[in-house]
């Protein structure tokens, strides 16, 4: 698990990315995420790459799509489990 405890938003987008079940790329989880939480004014781009390096996030650039596709880790699913 991660050292750090994970912000309420992190968690959020964990949740979401979770949602997408590996099919979603970065630009839908952008909207959904934003249209459900609201916007910080930026992309969820940066935060994506961040839980990533993390361990909690994987992103697979094979496929088209904007930044990737995003699935959640067994690490992340045990945090998401755990909240």
């Amino acid at each position: 698990m991660t050292s750090a405890p994970l912000s309420e938003r992190e968690m959020m987008l964990l949740r979401v990315v979770a949602e997408g079940g590996d099919e979603w790329d970065a630009r839908r989880i952008d909207i959904t995420f934003s249209s459900r939480y609201g916007s910080e004014g930026t992309s969820v781009l940066r935060q994506l790459e961040v839980l990533r390096g993390m361990g909690l996030l994987a992103q697979d650039v094979s496929r088209s799509g904007v930044g990737g596709h995003w699935a959640v880790t067994a690490e992340g699913r045990t945090c998401i489990e755990g909240s």
